[in-house]
């Protein structure tokens, strides 16, 4: 569950708390994978969300996350020491489909969603989505489920507008070209999310 909107809830509409997903958030989710593979790991989670810095303290999440930094923090650390990051050697970022990679922006998750019960052959259940973009977006739909009228059964709430990439914690904070997001999904080596599953997989193998 998305931590920003997850806090929401308990506080504005305490009578939702148990439609609330129950899995760990994708930060939390890929951090217990690297302790469970490297139990010496050192984990850092870098990224646009303040509210981040708050859900790494639960008791669920604290055992897999060391620290959060947003990229402003990373920035300031950077600036500190005098690196200048435009002068360091690049490498390639790969193991992520394309709904892996477009977690950032709003409706992402829906996205992710539907193609992970495509992909599981779910075909029975109809996913009716509702994708809120912005806080009052999901105050609406969060209140129209409070009272049983809502058109839908699966809502992705984005606290932040445009979702992740309009976070409080980013370096700039112009409108974000979501297509920009999805042209980076577009580039990743796995298309779907059993791919990218199975190269973890096969590495953790090899690992063995």
């Amino acid at each position: 569950m998305l931590s920003c909107i997850c806090y929401y809830i308990h506080k504005q509409f305490p009578q939702l708390k148990d439609k609330v997903s129950h899995n760990l958030s994708p930060m939390a989710t890929i951090a217990k994978y690297i302790k469970q593979t490297d139990p010496d790991a050192k984990i850092v989670f870098i990224g646009p969300c303040t509210a981040k810095k708050m859900e790494f303290q639960k008791e669920s999440v604290r055992p897999y996350i060391d620290c959060v930094l947003t990229f402003e923090e990373l920035q300031a650390l950077f600036d500190s020491r005098d690196i200048d990051i435009s002068t360091l050697p690049l490498d390639v970022l790969d193991n992520a489909s394309y709904y892996g990679r477009i977690f950032a922006r709003s409706g992402g998750l829906t996205d992710a969603v539907k193609q992970a019960l495509k992909e599981q052959n779910l075909e029975d259940f109809e996913l009716k989505p509702v994708s809120c973009d912005g806080i009052e977006a999901c105050r609406m739909a969060l209140l129209k489920a409070s009272k049983n009228v809502l058109p839908g059964n699966f809502i992705e709430g984005m606290a932040c507008n445009g979702g992740c990439i309009g976070g409080a914690g980013c370096l700039t904070h112009e409108e974000k070209d979501k297509k920009e997001v999805d042209k980076y999904g577009m580039e990743a080596y796995e298309k779907t999310i059993s791919d990218a599953i199975g190269v973890l997989h096969h590495q953790k193998r090899d690992d063995l």
